[in-house]
């Protein structure tokens, strides 16, 4: 009988839509929540992956977990740890969500021309949020569906570092500094649907 009241770990496997992450007061990632179904599960996050712009994950995102759950005491309790944590691609999956998403999916519209997205990939800008803003522009052209029309390119420094991250939109050169994540999906609808379907 004692075993049953001590504690206990099994592997396990998770797929479910990344809600978002739970910090610590010291401004460290802590957990994640998935949503898997109707419920949403609290994940602690194991110490190597707690630096949440490598994960390259954003909250929408369709993720697979593996790690350990342990059960502690009588089995009334159980906690959850991620030590592998996985981005799945935009699909099926992905697309029953669009209509969810703050970025919603333009139907309709075609890109006639190819595009590309200069992004400044010098240390200020990828640290100053240059991560953070290829993983959005990565996720919104797959909710307009421009993945196969507009492509990120890497770039050396664009020459403004004070107001990084930095990207170009092309064709246009149009140049943008310190773009507002909530406008993104508007900024490329407007250059790569709007404008070369007029």
């Amino acid at each position: 009988m004692s075993s049953i009241h001590s504690n206990q770990t099994i592997p396990f496997q998770l797929q479910g839509k990344f809600v978002g992450f739970t910090y610590k007061s010291n401004g460290q990632s802590k957990s994640l929540i998935l949503a898997v179904g109707e419920r949403e599960l609290r994940v602690k996050i194991d110490k190597s992956l707690r630096d949440t712009q490598a994960l390259n994950i954003l909250p929408g995102d369709w993720i697979s977990i593996t790690g350990e759950q342990e059960f502690k005491g009588n089995f009334t309790k159980l906690k959850l740890k991620a030590y592998e944590i996985t981005r799945l691609s935009c699909n099926a999956k992905c697309d029953k969500e669009k209509e969810n998403d703050a970025t919603v999916t333009i139907q309709g519209k075609t890109c006639p021309k190819k595009g590309k997205i200069l992004l400044c990939n010098k240390s200020d800008c990828a640290k100053r949020g240059g991560r953070q803003l290829h993983r959005i522009l990565e996720k919104t052209l797959c909710n307009l569906g421009l993945e196969n029309h507009v492509t990120i390119e890497k770039t050396s420094c664009q020459k403004r570092c004070g107001k990084a991250p930095n990207m170009i939109l092309m064709p246009g050169k149009s140049k943008h500094s310190k773009p507002n994540p909530k406008a993104i999906a508007e900024l490329l609808e407007e250059h790569y649907l709007n404008s070369l379907n007029k």
